[in-house]
This record gives structure tokens, C-alpha cells and sequence, in this order.
């Protein structure tokens, strides 16, 4: 009988070394136990978990989950013929930066990857080729899901050189990009990107170059006038094909609402770093990064439940506790470089945050074609107002002032838990009605215009700058999407074709329907020869179809289904980790034409894990695995 370490307090397995780790798999396999690993939680719930858990409270008692917050050594052994390289050898549960929401605590700066690898050893600083959005994650969990930057001329992959796996019986397998064994090195490449099926990752060796700074800018344009050709009509710019193969690392943000249509354009190169160097962060959310924050989050939150405002106060449980957290003087836990301290970062009061909204939503007005005196917008306006008691109209030269107050009451009202049901109701459906009208002018106070002779610029650390999505956190802006990869010499037919679909056939209404009140995420990533890569073999143009989390339709049902269905004939290939297309024979015949090597992986899989206990039914689904045999 394999001895095993205690479950802990909290329901899983925390193992501290090599050996309890695989102690818990042999056992798992002797037993017949589904056994999972937890990460940073940042990829889709049902993909990490065993069937049935959602991650809330203690994992099933008849189930092994683990966390590697206690298996996080990082052992830097700089090259003995280049000390300015490195291998790196990375214990699975080390996150690459900061986790701020750690349920352990235990996540620092200074037990990070990044910090590790930026302080360096004997004077020498080094740094992976490139990094996500965010930097959250743990190593093992970042890599088994084919996570990825934005670049086409730098990957985190090509760093890659060992690694150290667990498999299904409990077998420890030690693996290697140049393993002179032809089959070692396709195991290699099957247990990169293998989303936890092969077996559970130990331990990563990485060959860490010199250590950069990166130099960048940031546009913010009607798409009309961005400096690239998106959709092939703009033969004077630069095509958006050749700007990713160009650029060495860049994301594009795309919000396509009728009216607003504006472009965001980040992009950056490396420097090599300088004595004297002062990092100059890039502003995510503008000069006012709380209040942004905090506005955006209920607004987001308040638009996406319109169909049952009741269900708004429940789901403000977070949004209140970081208001509350700038009352007290908390420091942002997802900062890595500090903003300046010119940046206005004072506490604020719900009253601060509604009426930085109410601008914002007066600025929607006034920019709104049918808001005239008389109009359905103001008869029923008047009718709300007297609902909740509030002052009509007194000047008609006043109407988008006195409306903008008027909805901003009703959302005090709301969060005070002061409108009875049908009041609550009445402000929402006619809050339903005028919102794609105002929604332009108001998403123009958190996306102002950068323009191209007079862009946003920063210059930082690379793991501070190449991160830039860490500044959104991720209980104020929780968000799902579905990413699909495609081949990159098509990313102009892909834009051609999502613009089509977002304009609706000229109906305002669908075109609604179609845009959401979000943004769509556009980049490229580099060819990579992980069997499981949505790049495998192929530079990609990625397409993220966002969608806040706190809304209420669930978008695998909704909102994704119409941009799988648009998207079919590029032949896209879905980021693992993120929401996919419901599992069906079709589905995976589909995954099929586009993963060359996915039926090779299958058979390693059922090799390596021949009792199952690493498939879920959400993988079983989705990859079509049939029950095992009972014993």
C-alpha cells in the first residue's frame, strides 16, 4: 500500500516534494481515484477540476486534488560557457509572476519566476523569451494549456528544454527536446501542451537568455484610422499580416459597437537594459486607474444582469470589498511596477464612483440620436422618475443632465437595496432600451482616443511590461472568452469576415446583438512544435471573443456559438484552457483536421494513464474517450 501525505484542512493535497507528489498518483492509480491539479485556476473551471467539482469549498472526498503551493523552488545554474544564459530548473507549482488571489497566500513577487529569474545570479539578470497578458499562472499550469504571448518572433516554448512528468501509474517519466531517442522526444512534445492528461508535470527546465527591457506605445483610434490595414482596404498601411510578422510583440483591441469602432494598438520592442534606467509603466486604465476600475466593474455588472436587477447586489460581494480596500489604503497586490505616484490613487466612496459614472452616461446621452424632448426616451423616463419618486424635468435644455441623474438615483437606489422588485424592474428594462444608444459616447471615458501622433508611451522591466494585462484585476473585470487560432496568412480575411457579421446588415439591433457591450482581444502567436499547440507548425492570428463573467446568460449558449459557426471555415484552433465549442462527434473531427497530431496523443494518453484517473467527463467528452473497462 502506497503511503500518502494528509489531505489538509482545505480539502486538497499540498506535497512538498517529487516524491509525495508521486506518491499521491501511484495511489490515485491503485485505488482508481480521478485525481486532478489546481494552478492558478485561470483556465475554464470544468477543465481543471475532476467531474462535478467547481472549485467553491473542499474538492470531493472521494477524489485527489492537488496545489504545489509548497513545490516552488526555482534553481538558476547560470551556463558555464555563457554566463549570460541559464537553465533553469522550475518546480510545477511556481507562478510565473505574483497570484494575487492565492488561496494559500503564499504567491509573492519573490517567490515568482519572473523575480527570480530578473534577480539573477553573480550580477547576471535573465528573462523568458515572452510572456501572456498576465502573468498569474503557475509554470505547469501555463504551459500544459498552450498558453501563449503575443509574438511571432519570440516563444516561451522555444525555452523549453526538459521535462520532468508523473504519468497515470504512477511511472516518473524525465523527457528532453534533444533526446537522441526519437520516441523520448515526441513524449516530449506530447507532454508540453497536455492539459493534464499524460500526467501530472514536476518539474520544467528552461534555458533563460539575458535579461531586457522593453520600450513601447499604445494608440487608440477609430479603426478607420489605425496605422494598420485591417480589413484590406488600406493598401498605405502596413498589412495586418506583416505588422504581426513584423513587430516583435503586440495586441490588438478591437471594440467593434456600431458608432464607436476604435482600435487599440499596443506594441513593443526589447531594450537592452541601461544603467540609469527608470521604468515608465503603461496605464491600462488611464491616469485614474480605481475609480476606472471600480466605475467599469458596476457598469459591466449592472448592464449584463438587465434582465434580473436582483441579481446585481448579490454579485457585488467583490466590488465592494475593493472599494473598501482603497477606503483602508490597500496597495494594488496586482501592480509590478509601481504607477506613479503623480497617478490619482485616493480612497474612494460609492458616491465618488456613481458620479464618475453619471459623467460617463451623461456623456452617452448627449451623444444619443432619438433623446429629445417628448420623445419615448423622455415619456418613459418621466414615468420612472415618478415610480422612485425622484424630480421630473423642470428645463427641456436640460434633458441629458437631468436623465443622467435620474439613472444614477436609481443605480444609488439599487445598491442600497432601496427599489422594491417592480421599481428595480422598471428602471432596468428602460435602462435595456436606451443603452445601445448611449453605449458609444459612454465607453469613450475608459477607452479615450491615443491618437497615432501623440500615443500612449512606456518603457519597463519585461516582467512588468510584457504582462500588461495584470493591471485589470481579475475579481473587477472577470472574464471569460473563447480563443481561436488561425493560420496567419488569413487574418485579414478573418477581420473582413467578423466586421461583416458586427455591422449586422446595417440593423442597429443586430449589430447589437452581435458586438456585446465588450471588446474583442486580437494577436498572433509563433509556430510551435508542441503536439497540442493551436500553433503546431504555423504562426497564428488569435481571435479572443470576450465575455464578462458576471453577466447573466452563460455564453457557450448565447453569445460563442454564432463566432464558432463564422469562424469554421478558417479551420481555427481553440486555446485549450479557455471555453470551447459544445463536445460532439462533429467537434471532434473537426479538432482532428487541425491538430495533425491529436490522434497520436489520444494513444499516448490511453498508454500512459490506462485507468483513467486523469480524465474528467468534460475531457472524456470533448475528446471522445470511452470508459475504461471495469476491472
Amino acid at each position: 500500500m502506497t503511503n500518502i501525505i494528509s489531505k489538509g484542512s482545505d480539502g486538497y493535497y499540498h506535497p512538498a516534494t517529487e516524491e509525495q507528489l508521486q506518491s499521491l498518483v501511484a495511489h490515485a492509480y491503485d485505488k482508481r481515484i480521478p485525481l486532478r491539479v489546481r494552478g492558478s485556476q485561470h483556465s475554464v473551471i470544468q477543465a481543471i477540476y475532476t467531474t462535478g467539482f467547481d472549485g467553491q469549498g473542499a474538492p470531493p472526498a472521494d477524489t485527489i486534488t492537488i496545489m504545489l503551493d509548497k513545490y516552488r523552488q526555482v534553481t538558476i545554474t547560470p551556463d558555464a560557457n555563457d554566463p549570460t544564459h541559464a537553465l533553469v530548473e522550475v518546480e510545477a507549482g511556481c507562478n510565473l509572476g505574483k497570484n494575487p488571489y492565492d488561496p494559500t497566500g503564499t504567491s509573492t513577487w519573490e517567490n515568482s519566476l519572473n523575480y527570480l529569474l530578473q534577480t539573477g545570479v553573480d550580477g547576471n539578470k535573465y528573462a523568458l523569451s515572452d510572456l501572456g497578458g498576465i502573468s498569474h499562472q503557475t509554470v505547469s499550469g501555463f504551459f500544459s494549456t498552450g498558453s501563449s504571448g503575443g509574438s511571432t518572433q519570440y516563444s516561451v516554448y522555444d525555452d523549453i528544454v526538459r521535462i520532468r512528468f508523473i504519468d497515470g501509474t504512477g511511472e516518473l517519466h524525465d523527457v528532453s527536446r534533444d533526446a537522441e531517442d526519437p520516441r523520448a522526444r515526441d513524449l516530449f512534445f506530447a507532454a508540453g501542451i497536455s492539459l493534464g492528461l499524460l500526467g501530472v508535470i514536476s518539474k520544467v527546465w528552461l534555458r533563460a537568455g539575458p535579461a531586457y527591457n522593453i520600450k513601447g506605445t499604445q494608440t487608440t483610434t477609430a479603426t478607420s484610422d489605425a496605422p494598420i490595414d485591417l480589413f484590406g482596404d488600406r493598401p498605405d498601411q502596413p498589412s495586418l499580416e506583416s505588422y504581426l510578422q513584423q513587430t516583435q510583440y503586440t495586441r490588438l483591441m478591437w471594440w467593434p459597437q456600431r458608432s464607436f469602432e476604435r482600435i487599440q494598438v499596443w506594441q513593443c520592442e526589447r531594450l537592452e537594459p541601461a544603467p540609469g534606467f527608470v521604468p515608465k509603466p503603461y496605464e491600462e486604465l488611464g491616469t485614474t486607474p480605481q475609480i476606472n476600475a471600480l466605475a467599469g466593474s458596476l457598469f459591466y455588472t449592472l448592464i449584463g444582469n438587465l434582465d434580473d436587477i436582483a441579481a446585481v447586489p448579490p454579485k457585488l460581494d467583490n466590488w465592494y470589498r475593493h472599494l473598501d480596500g482603497t477606503l483602508s489604503g490597500q496597495n494594488d497586490s496586482n501592480v509590478c511596477t509601481p504607477l506613479p505616484s503623480s497617478r490619482d490613487r485616493r480612497a474612494r466612496s460609492v458616491d465618488e464612483v456613481l458620479a464618475f459614472l453619471q459623467k460617463a452616461i451623461l456623456q452617452g446621452l448627449r451623444a444619443h440620436p432619438g433623446l429629445t424632448p417628448g420623445s419615448d426616451i423622455h415619456t418613459r423616463a418621466t414615468q420612472l422618475a415618478t415610480a422612485i419618486k425622484a424630480p421630473t424635468l423642470a428645463n427641456e435644455d436640460s434633458l441629458p443632465d437631468w436623465l443622467a441623474g435620474l439613472i444614477t438615483l436609481a443605480i444609488k437606489l439599487l445598491l442600497d437595496n432601496a427599489l422594491s422588485t417592480p421599481q428595480a424592474q422598471q428602471f432596468a428594462s428602460y435602462f435595456q432600451t436606451v443603452l445601445p444608444g448611449i453605449l458609444p459616447g459612454l465607453l469613450a471615458i475608459f477607452v479615450p482616443l491615443e491618437p497615432v501622433d501623440a500615443p500612449q508611451q512606456f518603457q519597463d522591466t519585461w516582467l512588468c511590461g510584457l504582462p500588461m494585462d495584470n493591471q485589470m484585476d481579475d475579481q473587477l473585470w472577470p472574464t471569460a472568452f473563447t480563443e481561436l487560432w488561425i493560420p496567419i496568412d488569413r487574418a485579414t480575411e478573418v477581420m473582413q469576415t467578423l466586421k461583416t457579421f458586427y455591422e449586422g446588415g446595417g440593423d442597429a439591433t443586430v449589430s447589437f446583438e452581435r458586438t456585446g457591450t465588450f471588446s474583442c482581444e486580437l494577436y498572433a502567436a509563433k509556430n510551435s512544435p508542441f503536439w497540442m499547440s493551436p500553433s503546431y507548425g504555423a504562426d497564428v492570428y488569435r481571435v479572443d471573443v470576450f465575455w464578462f463573467e458576471l453577466n447573466a446568460a452563460d455564453p457557450t449558449k448565447t453569445f460563442y456559438p454564432p463566432f464558432w459557426e463564422l469562424l469554421k471555415p478558417f479551420t481555427f484552433k481553440p486555446h485549450w484552457g479557455k471555453d470551447l465549442p459544445p463536445p460532439s462527434a462533429d467537434w471532434l473531427a473537426y479538432y482532428k483536421q487541425g491538430f495533425p497530431m491529436l490522434e497520436r496523443f489520444l494513444q499516448l494518453r490511453a498508454q500512459l494513464d490506462p485507468a483513467q484517473i486523469f480524465v474528467s467527463d468534460y475531457w472524456r467528452e470533448h475528446f471522445g474517450i470511452e470508459k475504461p473497462s471495469a476491472p
